[in-house]
């Protein structure tokens, strides 16, 4: 799987549900909990990032803060 790069654009912390603007544009990419090892992320951060295909869409997982 491919290595984006990108900052958390936001993320709830109670919820555990945000998103991840990836450096390379387009779209921003949903991330949960699941996705982030069930680390906290917070609002600017700069993480590195995979995407995978679930039923209801494309999701950030992997994720590691550079």
């Amino acid at each position: 799987m491919q290595l984006f790069t990108g900052r958390v654009k936001s993320y709830d912390q109670q919820t555990g549900k945000g998103f991840i603007a990836p450096d390379s544009g387009g779209e921003d990419v949903p991330v949960d909990l699941l996705g982030s090892g069930g680390g906290l992320l917070a609002q600017g951060q700069k993480v590195a990032f995979r995407m995978i295909h679930r039923p209801d869409g494309i999701y950030a997982c992997d994720i590691t803060l550079i």
